[in-house]
């Protein structure tokens, strides 16, 4: 079953600045999406607590949090920031 991925605003503006500034970097993000829309429960991880229902990825040093709709097949990446 192939999900479809959406960004969150911030997330999109994010990746917007940093196609020019990283394309390494965005490269792997965009792999990383197709991975997600394949099967987002083989990559990464549930967090805890207050994240409860939000999964994680780490990509060298940020996180990719991200939640899964089962119901309409979508994955929504709600934040991509460097790793606290």
């Amino acid at each position: 079953m192939a999900y479809e991925v959406h960004l969150a605003d911030s997330v999109r503006e994010k990746l917007r600045k940093m196609v020019k500034k990283d394309s390494l970097a965005y490269k792997r993000l965009v792999k990383l999406f197709d991975q997600l829309a394949e099967n987002p429960y083989a990559v990464g991880k549930w967090m805890h607590s207050e994240y409860a229902g939000v999964r994680e990825r780490h990509i060298g040093h940020f996180v990719v949090k991200y939640v899964i709709d089962d119901k309409n097949s979508t994955v929504t990446i709600v934040d991509y920031d460097h790793h606290a």
